[in-house]
């Protein structure tokens, strides 16, 4: 029982040098690398020392009082713990919270914290290999929360590292890339994770639905922090075990589940293994602190083009359900134009096209929900066109989302060239996906 923690310590092949892919889990409190191997075809996480097994990173720096060098991780909390530095900690929520924190009288944002953060972090990387650049990055978060994303982008991009080559995917789909990477005897059936980290106690189950083509592999979450949590876990009358085999046991009631995961330090010992032991009846289970690392950087050999999850469809709790495409006339034909697709997260939603009318007087939507296949019409009427001659009104339409199940249409007045000038007017339509 237990989660692989192979590491980068030894020779490395040349062909394992074709590409620098990376998974980079970054936690409030500690934070994970891995590099893909082409020799192995599997991620290995980056250890921080030669002598022994040092994974996690604790997402912390410290600037020394009389160097002013910055330290990161282990040193960054031995030197706050003899006073010799300005220490830093709560990194991504000093991102969400937009605070800044003066240290030698210098501001920093979270953002600018993070890159130094990043900077150092990722020159591990250096000592295995020492010419090559990033390929791609996925770095992988517990929530999407908007803010936090937009700003780990802004991190990664002060080191170089823009969209084209950094991708930010939250855990629930790093666990859909790390499971159905495995042998596929462990995912026959639906595959369950138990997740306990600073916060408390989570529930993934994937579900894969290999009816529809792509399949679809979606995962359901649920929150148990209330019943369980690090305090409960170290108080004896709290009876953590009892505890967690209740949920366990009532999460997994009448679902057929091939393997069960465990992650996160609240598992770290032996408290929870006699408990996990017995769920093992006609199921594997593993153990360890590298899932989500791992995930990102099957993630991260995916979206460099390997093609592997081609088959597939991912969703998560942030992912649209919903394609909403219009009809355009272009070269002689009906063409469809796709104003997003399903199965992206709700906040990456913004896109616009422009079009010229030809005798209309209303823009029609289609909505075509992945599960369902249902196809649903909208209109949106454009009431007090300015009058011009037909084909003379270019319009710009945008699509947004304001949650994960609703979307608004924005369309634009921005007239004809320099002929007739755009107006003021504009039209919107919120609708449910």
């Amino acid at each position: 029982m237990g989660v692989s923690e192979t590491h980068l310590m030894g020779g490395v092949g040349v062909e394992e040098q074709r590409k620098l892919i990376v998974g980079f889990d970054l936690g409030e409190d500690y934070s994970q690398i891995s590099c893909y191997s082409f020799k192995i075809f599997e991620p290995k996480s980056v250890c921080l020392t030669e002598e022994e097994e040092h994974y996690l990173i604790p997402t912390v720096l410290c600037v020394k009082n009389d160097t002013k060098e910055w330290l990161y991780g282990d040193e960054a909390i031995a030197c706050d713990s003899i006073t010799e530095g300005v220490f830093a900690d709560a990194l991504l929520a000093k991102i969400s919270a937009g605070e800044t924190v003066k240290i030698f009288d210098i501001p920093f944002t979270g953002i600018l914290l993070l890159e130094k953060f990043f900077r150092k972090t990722l020159m591990l990387l250096k000592k295995y290999f020492p010419t090559e650049s990033i390929t791609k990055i996925v770095v992988t978060i517990r929530d999407m929360e908007p803010k936090l994303v937009e700003g780990i982008y802004e991190a990664l991009a002060l080191l170089g590292l823009d969209k084209d080559r950094a991708t930010i995917l939250s855990h629930a789909q790093c666990y859909l890339y790390y499971a159905l990477s495995q042998n596929q005897e462990l995912w026959r059936n639906d595959v369950g994770l138990f997740e306990f980290d600073a916060t408390g106690l989570s529930y993934y189950q994937i579900n894969i639905n290999r009816r529809l083509h792509p399949m679809i592999a979606g995962v359901m979450k649920q929150n148990f922090a209330d019943t369980l949590d690090y305090d409960r876990l170290h108080n004896p009358d709290a009876n953590a075990e009892y505890t967690f085999k209740n949920i366990a046991n009532n999460v997994m009631y009448k679902q057929i589940i091939s393997t069960l995961y465990f992650t996160g330090k609240g598992f770290e010992g032996s408290w929870a293994d006699e408990i996990i032991k017995s769920f093992c009846t006609g199921r594997r289970a593993f153990k360890g602190q590298n899932l989500y690392t791992k995930g990102a950087c099957y993630a991260a050999r995916e979206l460099t083009g390997e093609k592997k999850f081609s088959d597939f469809l991912f969703l998560s709790d942030e992912m649209i359900m919903t394609s909403v495409t219009i009809h355009v006339y272009q070269d002689g034909m009906i063409k469809e134009v796709v104003l997003t697709k399903e199965a992206v997260p709700w906040y990456e939603v913004n896109e616009s096209v422009e079009v010229i009318l030809d005798a209309e007087q209303e823009i029609e939507i289609y909505l075509k929900n992945i599960m369902s296949r249902e196809i649903v019409k909208k209109k949106l009427l454009l009431n007090n066109l300015p009058e011009r001659p037909n084909r003379m009104t270019r319009l710009l339409i945008n699509l947004t989302c304001l949650e994960r199940t609703t979307a608004k249409i924005n369309v634009m007045d921005l007239g004809f060239g320099a002929i007739y000038e755009g107006t003021d007017r504009s039209w919107e339509l919120t609708f449910e996906l």
